[in-house]
């Protein structure tokens, strides 16, 4: 232990093992090597540039060693000391004060270790603090991603039997995260008239919508497989891990049925890894997905923000990068109209969700600028560009589609109201108010051709393609209660208590399923 200079490995794999442990069974493991393998990568580079300063690898491997701990730790150092002051005189670049700090004490170590001769004892201790470092957040991971059964279950569901095949209208549906009601726009200062936009283009635009569920995988989960989760997660009531509901959203219902009548299944997936891609597309388009998100936050630190900065690439940044992200999506979703159907088209948009990227005009919103803006400012202006975003998108489609195409345009979930956003938020404890705003969410049908009285006030996303479906193929796709479901906590995800009443809802009876 003393001679091999492990640490600097086991250093760069400290953070990313941190983050995973910090939200045990919400990071699917088949993230945690992608971003293993770049920070392992970025460290060996590292040691090999300065072996070549040095000429000794036990040195130069200290050398690397210190780097990264002062450069990872600086946010923690930071916001531990951030607001320390002599009285009431608070220092006003405390920033720059510590950057500068960090940058001197790494030079001043290099130069030690550079005159130094013995550091044997020193890569010892190295090795065995690294060690005791990465073992901490490895176990955790180990403990709360234990292989599932719950994955097993879910991977049978009744087969979706088309009888009457009446026409085979391009569908796409457009889901807009965090995209609240216009009770929810009201509270934060937008009279939104995207509702008016949309019934003039011949949407139907129900009056009184909820989600079903109050988070994205479980409300996503459950509209694509036209089914509430009860039965898919009973018996893992006191379960934290969350991704073997990822498998059942992988394997959506929707994508399945529409595959074997013969449509394309286009997947615009966002950064958020249960909907970066979809098994089941004909072809998945996400951008900047080969960098690992964990990397992108490792890099959006403090302590890395000025090469960042100087950098400005959206590789390295990932505000940025979301920018960027969501303005291709909505231009491939235009540019796909013009493709022969019959043909699927899913797009996840991470807006109104933050980060708060997008002004009023769909300009670039800095870190800096964001902060400046309060939650309301920065929810309404995200708002108002999502809004030019699914005018550009509809005019599109109903203008260059070859026959009358399906569009649906919905919020998986309302906003986080202040305080609400914690992983270990009880929402057992959330006033009306707040569900109210975390269940709120735009829903929208343009459906040529559906019978009259089919779509209702009321209806949720899990009778989205059951009404769908029963209008263009004859399915016989009884419609279900429109329920809101709140889950304990995102460490309790399976937990769940129906809301509907508190909510303002109310169960919808007609042609519900009597068994």
């Amino acid at each position: 232990m003393t001679r091999i200079p492990l640490h600097p490995v086991l250093f760069a794999m400290v953070p990313v093992l941190s983050m995973f442990a910090a939200n045990p069974g919400q990071r699917h493991l088949n993230e945690l090597p992608e971003a293993l393998r770049i920070v392992v990568g970025v460290s060996l580079l590292m040691l090999l540039v300065v072996s070549a300063i040095y000429r000794d690898a036990r040195k130069a491997a200290l050398c690397v060693s210190a780097v990264m701990v002062i450069l990872l730790a600086f946010d923690s150092l930071y916001a531990a000391i951030d607001h320390v002051g002599i009285g009431p005189w608070r220092p006003r670049h405390t920033r720059y004060a510590m950057l500068l700090v960090a940058y001197l004490a790494i030079m001043a170590w290099s130069v030690w270790l550079y005159r130094r001769k013995a550091v044997s004892g020193l890569t010892g201790f190295a090795n065995m603090l690294a060690l005791g470092s990465v073992l901490p957040p490895a176990i955790v991971i180990g403990m709360t991603n234990a292989p599932s059964t719950l994955d097993a279950t879910v991977k049978a569901a009744d087969p979706i039997v088309a009888t009457r095949v009446t026409a085979r209208p391009d569908i796409y549906y457009l889901v807009f995260d965090r995209y609240g009601d216009d009770e929810t726009a009201r509270k934060y200062g937008l009279e939104n008239d995207i509702g008016d936009y949309l019934k003039g283009k011949g949407f139907y635009v129900p009056g009184a919508s909820r989600s079903n569920y109050i988070k994205t995988v479980l409300s996503l989960s459950s509209s694509l497989n036209m089914e509430y989760l009860d039965e898919v997660v009973r018996g893992y009531e006191r379960s934290a891990n969350w991704t073997p509901v990822y498998g059942y959203l992988w394997r959506h219902r929707v994508g399945g049925f529409l595959r074997s009548q013969g449509y394309s299944y286009t997947h615009l997936g966002s950064w958020y890894y249960p909907t970066r891609e979809n098994p089941q597309a004909t072809r998945n388009i996400n951008y900047y997905s080969a960098m690992p998100r964990k990397i992108l936050q490792l890099v959006d630190s403090l302590g890395f923000s000025s090469l960042q900065e100087a950098v400005g690439s959206p590789w390295f940044n990932e505000r940025l990068q979301n920018w960027h992200r969501v303005r291709r999506q909505v231009d491939d979703v235009v540019g796909l109209v013009r493709m022969p159907g019959p043909k699927f088209v899913l797009l996840h948009v991470l807006v109104p969700h933050p980060p708060y990227v997008f002004d009023r005009d769909g300009s670039y919103v800095t870190k800096a600028e964001e902060g400046k803006r309060s939650f309301a400012d920065n929810y309404r202006n995200q708002t108002v560009a999502a809004n030019a975003m699914i005018r550009r998108m509809v005019d599109a489609i109903l203008r260059d589609s070859a026959s009358p195409p399906v569009i649906i345009v919905q919020g998986d979930e309302g906003p986080y109201p202040p305080a609400t956003a914690r992983d270990t938020f009880d929402y057992r404890t959330a006033s009306t108010a707040q569900l109210r705003i975390r269940s709120g969410i735009l829903n929208a049908y343009h459906l040529p051709g559906v019978a009259p009285g089919v779509l209702y006030p009321r209806i949720s996303p899990v009778n989205s393609f059951r009404v769908v479906f029963n209008t263009y193929f004859g399915t016989n796709l009884p419609l279900l209660p429109d329920r809101t479901i709140r889950h304990v906590s995102d460490m309790l995800p399976f937990a769940f208590d129906d809301i509907t009443e508190q909510v303002g809802g109310a169960v919808h009876a007609t042609n519900v399923d009597p068994r």
